[in-house]
Parts: structure tokens; sequence; C-alpha cells
């Protein structure tokens, strides 16, 4: 029992069994795509007061303790028995007789039971629906739920005979592989969310929760350590997938799909900022189209002082022709002359006399309207001489629509792509090339920290 089992499955799954007792839920999918593990979840979350049975005929012995070891041995807090293929309970000429004696032997305290696959069972048999129906009258009698897991593809009588029914199914996205479950039938539960991603890492079926920023608790921002060789990105999960973060002097995009909100590609930006300027390290942005300095200084302020930010911040605003913030420089002026210079000057103040790295920030969807494309291109691949050659940092922001997008890909040492799957917010890497990640808040150091999962 190595996990905390009611967090790895969806809630609808678990009121679905407290609204409904004898109910059975089955569970539908092609090969291989996690079926028996998110079923032996289910099984851990519903039997921790009551007993739970299962049965795989398809596995002898050995298959079943190499598979699932831990449902063999014997632990007090586990509530599960397993029978296999080589067992009188998997034989349905023992079944009724077996189940009676388990039941009784149980003090009447069975509650669930695991049929992995169904169809092993009621194959064997002249008239399956028939023998199914008996089954199920079986358990039902004794207000003993049932979970079955369907070999066969399409639709069968168990889907009529089913309470609740579930798909687990493959998608892909960019050549690259996740998994999905689907509700598709579910009786006397209202259904808050009809599809979820979830992973297999290490084995065990997790389902990641949609989640929203302002329903979650906040936590104190945990400062990542740089490298010689690279600047943390803020996020330790994240300096793993790149080898140990962003390499000094490298230029680093991060594309947006369409269906991406600000506040969620800033889950990735907001801990690469906080770490920079907690290193003593500054900022200077050209903040993307749609949000303004004094929104990003605000959600930063919750976790940083207002003195390192107005000595550390800074943004260049092209929209504005003059401002009273010190922290903001106009850069909207019809009178260009001096521009450049403010911008240098900036620059000069951020590195000090000790010449200290900086992070330059473009939101490249701004670049691109107010000088267009092939201007930005020009001035982005001056930016990134400059920055190989001080050993800073560069990052940028591509939205959908961008004309540049193909160049900017091609002169970027990391880049990164951010989607959203089931409302989960993810990503993976283009260069160097990953696979899909889903990002949730850390749920024992609280938001903005982030864990990172792979979509396995």
């Amino acid at each position: 029992m190595v996990s905390e089992p009611v967090e790895h499955i969806p809630q609808e799954i678990v009121s679905f069994f407290k609204e409904n007792v004898g109910e059975i839920m089955l569970i539908k999918g092609p090969p291989g795509s996690g079926k028996t593990l998110f079923a032996l979840e289910c099984m851990k979350a519903l039997t921790r007061n009551r007993k739970g049975i299962t049965i795989f005929p398809r596995m002898d012995r050995d298959q079943l303790n190499s598979e699932f070891p831990w449902l063999q041995k014997e632990d007090p807090g586990q509530n599960l028995k397993a029978y296999h293929g080589n067992t009188k309970m998997a034989d349905p000429n023992w079944f009724k007789r077996e189940f009676d004696l388990l039941n009784t032997e149980q003090q009447g305290n069975v509650g669930f039971m695991l049929f992995d696959p169904i169809d092993a069972i009621t194959e064997q048999y002249e008239n399956p629906e028939r023998k199914m129906k008996e089954i199920l009258s079986l358990v039902q009698s004794t207000n003993v739920s049932a979970i079955m897991v369907q070999e066969k593809e399409g639709t069968s009588y168990l889907d009529h005979l089913a309470g609740a029914v579930i798909r687990i199914e493959f998608g892909r996205m960019d050549g690259r592989r996740y998994r999905t479950l689907s509700i598709e039938k579910m009786r006397s539960v209202e259904v808050q969310h009809f599809s979820y991603v979830f992973t297999l890492q290490k084995g065990v079926f997790k389902a990641f929760k949609p989640w929203r920023l302002d329903c979650i608790p906040r936590g104190e921002w945990i400062v990542t350590d740089d490298t010689d060789e690279h600047f943390s990105t803020g996020l330790d999960g994240l300096d793993k997938i790149l080898g140990g973060g962003f390499k000094r002097g490298s230029y680093n995009i991060l594309d947006v799909d369409d269906n991406i909100t600000s506040s969620e590609y800033f889950l990735l930006i907001r801990p690469l900022l906080l770490n920079f300027l907690n290193h003593g390290r500054g900022i200077l942005m050209v903040p993307p189209a749609g949000e303004h300095p004094e929104s990003i200084r605000a959600d930063l302020m919750d976790f940083m002082e207002v003195r390192t930010l107005n000595e550390m911040l800074y943004f260049l605003d092209y929209f504005s022709t003059s401002s009273q913030k010190p922290y903001i420089v106009p850069m909207g002026s019809t009178r260009k002359e001096g521009l450049q210079q403010k911008g240098l000057e900036i620059i000069q103040k951020l590195r000090g006399i000790e010449d200290r790295p900086y992070l330059d920030f473009v939101g490249l969807d701004t670049m691109e309207y107010l000088i267009g494309e092939s201007l930005t291109l020009r001035h982005l691949l001056t930016g990134v001489s400059k920055t190989k050659v001080t050993k800073t940092l560069g990052i940028g922001i591509a939205k959908p629509g961008l004309k540049i997008g193909q160049g900017i890909r091609n002169m970027s040492d990391v880049y990164l792509k951010m989607v959203k799957i089931s409302s989960i917010p993810c990503f993976y890497g283009v260069k160097p090339e990953t696979g899909l990640f889903a990002l949730m808040p850390d749920p024992e150091a609280g938001y903005p920290n982030l864990t990172i999962t792979p979509l396995t």
C-alpha cells in the first residue's frame, strides 16, 4: 500500500459506490492502457473499511506475485484478498461455493469484488449472458458491489447492466502518448468532470484532478540553487528534465497553446522570476500582450519584499509615453532619441560593478506587434548573441499566431511547449525532446511550488 488511494482516483467513482450498494462498474479500453492498475487503485480506496476480493482468472500464482506482490503480503491494514487462475475461486464451477464460504469466513464483511477480466469467466459458458446474470444476482443479493474489467471492445450487454461505465484510452499530442479516463455512464452521481488525464508512474494509477489557483493553499516560496553551468528554473523537477536548468548564456522559449491562459503559463514563469530575484539577480521584462507591469509585480509581491522588486525588476513599456513609476520605462514616445540609451542604463544598473548576469524576458507577441516579423527576428538574433557573450539568460514567451514561430524555434537552446489536457496544464520539450508532464500544486510546500509528474 504505497499510496493514499482516495487521492488518486476521481471523486465521482468514490461517490458512485457510496451512493449505490450492490452496483457494477465496468472498465473498458485497449490492452496496456491501464485498466487493471486503475481497478486495483479503486479497490484500495473502497476497501478501507470493508473486505474486498480480486479475481484474476488469466493469471497464475507466479504471475500475480510478480506483477502485484503487495496483494499476497500479510498486511494487517490490507483488506484485499487475491485469487488467481489456479484457485477454485477463478473456476466458474466453484464460484458460488467459494464465495459463500469466504463471505461466511469474513462474517459478511465482503463489500467489493474485482473481476479482471470478466470475459475469462463468462466465455466458458454456452450462454455467457445468462451466467453473467447469475453471478450478478449472487453478489448483489449480499450487497456486494463489483468492478469488472472487460477485454472485448465495443458495446455489450454489460454496458446496460452496469451502473457506471469507464473508458480508459490513449491520446496523442505531437507524437507523445498520454492516457485519459472518461466517464461514459454513471448512475445517481453528479459528474463534475467527464474526463481525467492520468499517469501510471512507478506502476501506480494517479488521476489528475482539475484545480484552480484561488482554491489551493499557499506556502512559502522554496528557493532552488543555481550551478556553475546552469540557472535554476525554480523547479527541481524541471531542472532535472533539462539536465540542471537553463544553461548560462542560453536563449529559451516557452510556446503556449491557444487554450492556455496567462495564469497557467505563469505557473512555469513565476518560479523562474522568483528564483532569479531571490539570488539577487535583476530582470528586464517586455511583458507579453495582455499583461501589465503592475499586475506582474502584484503577483510576485505575495512572495517577495517590495524593496527587492523595486531594485531588481524593470519593465520596458512600449505602449506608454510616460510613467510615474521608476521601475516602468516608457518606450512609446514618438521621440526615439534616448530610448535605446534608457534600456542600456537599466541593464548596466542590473549588472552592477560585479557584471552580474540578468534575465532578459520578452513577450514575443508584443515585439512582433510593435516592429513586425523581420525586425523582431533581427532583434532576437542580436539578443541571443549578447546573451551568449555575457552569460546571462534569455526567455521568450511565444503565443498562438506568432509569425516568427519557426525562426525562434531554430535559434532557441530550449523550446518548451505548454498545453492543456483534460483541464490540466501540461508541457513537453521540443528541444530537448521529452515526453509530456503534468503541473500540479505541491501538496506539502504549497503554491507557487509545483510538482512535475511524467504522463507515463
